[in-house]
């Protein structure tokens, strides 16, 4: 089973959306230099606690931070580039993101899996962060797949279109998709999360 991510929500009806076509996994941006960000808002806790059970609430960040204590406690893994000295609630799984560019930033990424409990690849941007749009590069990322001990999820640059290459390419554990699934940066477009989830579905199924 390939799991799926539906990251960058924004509003209920998004995230009841993503739900409804079988995400397994919803992000929320908490990183102040995207579009997506959500942590300045009056009602992020309503958005974080209307995800029902057994679908996993993830917090992302670029350069990690502190949350007051009542945001940590519903949210139930935390997504990050940089910034681990922070001492995390014990309860969160930590996806440590990379981003590929050389053979020597596989072996980095490697070293970094003893402080998490999955690697995420996104694509490379000089300026931002991630939700980017842009492609990862699948071949090193296949790469990370085959020596690594934890599970690798894939992100960056997926769409409906493209996803069952990519998994066909990288053989991950998941993939997490947000520009991909989007009619402007935060709005999710209903049509292209139900495809891409299905088309994740039928590449699973082998049909």
């Amino acid at each position: 089973m390939i799991r799926v991510k539906i990251c960058g929500l924004t509003c209920e009806e998004d995230i009841h959306i993503a739900v409804r076509y079988g995400a397994h996994a919803v992000g929320f941006v908490f990183e102040p230099s995207s579009p997506r960000y959500i942590g300045d808002r009056a009602d992020v806790l309503e958005l974080l606690r209307c995800v029902p059970p057994f679908v996993v609430r993830v917090a992302v960040f670029g350069s990690l931070r502190d949350l007051p204590a009542e945001m940590w406690h519903e949210v139930d893994a935390v997504q990050f580039v940089s910034g681990e000295a922070i001492a995390l609630p014990l309860h969160l799984r930590r996806i440590r993101a990379v981003r590929l560019r050389t053979e020597e930033d596989v072996r980095h990424a490697l070293r970094l899996q003893d402080e998490a409990d999955a690697l995420l690849v996104d694509a490379y941007h000089p300026q931002k962060m991630g939700g980017t749009g842009e492609t990862a590069n699948w071949r090193l990322a296949r790469l990370l797949r085959d020596e690594a001990t934890k599970p690798v999820i894939l992100a960056g640059g997926l769409t409906p279109d493209n996803v069952c290459d990519a998994i066909a390419q990288v053989q991950p554990f998941a993939v997490d998709v947000s520009s991909g699934v989007e009619s402007a940066p935060g709005k999710k477009d209903h049509l292209k999360v139900k495809e891409f989830i299905a088309n994740v579905r039928r590449f699973a199924d082998g049909s």
